[in-house]
């Protein structure tokens, strides 16, 4: 994807789809950067735009903007999820690590205070689909397992340091139990 046809082309997928999964050595398009996957099987393609850019060039563009659908909910999923799948505020945020739901449920649960069981489930699987589809996390659900998706390697400097002054004042995930030892 080098000519100015396949570069309009790649754009106009991301703007319609969020960030484009794509095959290992695809080349980025002007404009984009491209993200390994760390297993080495592929790359995300996402747009770069101005960190200054608003809402308006944000829309001007066709890019997504900020998820306003429930958010203060989809807030608390994403903090939630960078708190289980960064786990070392200090290293980049990109590819993070893979954490299974329950520890992020867990810790989205401390963050939303107490609900009935089933209310706290919706309102997590439905942060966690707008979040899977706007690209700022990946959840495999048929695993049971989220990362972090590609559109967190955007953001800025200032950005990644209020996200760490965030991290080091939440909930951690809370360590599996040890296994039962087998009797003699």
């Amino acid at each position: 994807m080098t000519g100015p046809d396949e570069t309009a082309l790649a754009w106009a997928r991301a703007r319609a789809g969020g960030p484009l999964r794509v095959p290992v050595g695809t080349p980025a398009p002007a404009g984009m950067l491209r993200l390994p996957e760390p297993s080495g099987d592929g790359a995300w393609l996402v747009p770069q735009v101005p960190e200054t850019a608003d809402a308006r060039v944000l829309a001007e563009m066709g890019l997504a903007g900020p998820l306003l659908e429930q958010p203060n909910d989809t807030a608390r999923l994403l903090a939630a999820v960078l708190r289980c799948c960064w786990p070392d505020p200090l290293a980049p945020i990109w590819p993070g690590v893979t954490a299974g739901s329950a520890p992020v449920l867990a810790v989205f649960g401390e963050l939303t205070g107490p609900r009935d069981e089933m209310a706290h489930r919706r309102s997590a699987v439905a942060a966690l689909r707008r979040l899977d589809q706007a690209g700022w996390l990946l959840w495999d659900e048929t695993a049971d397992t989220i990362r972090l998706g590609p559109r967190v390697a955007l953001w800025s400097g200032s950005d990644l340091s209020t996200l760490r002054q965030l991290w080091r004042t939440m909930p951690g995930p809370q360590p599996a139990p040890p296994a039962p030892e087998a009797a003699p």
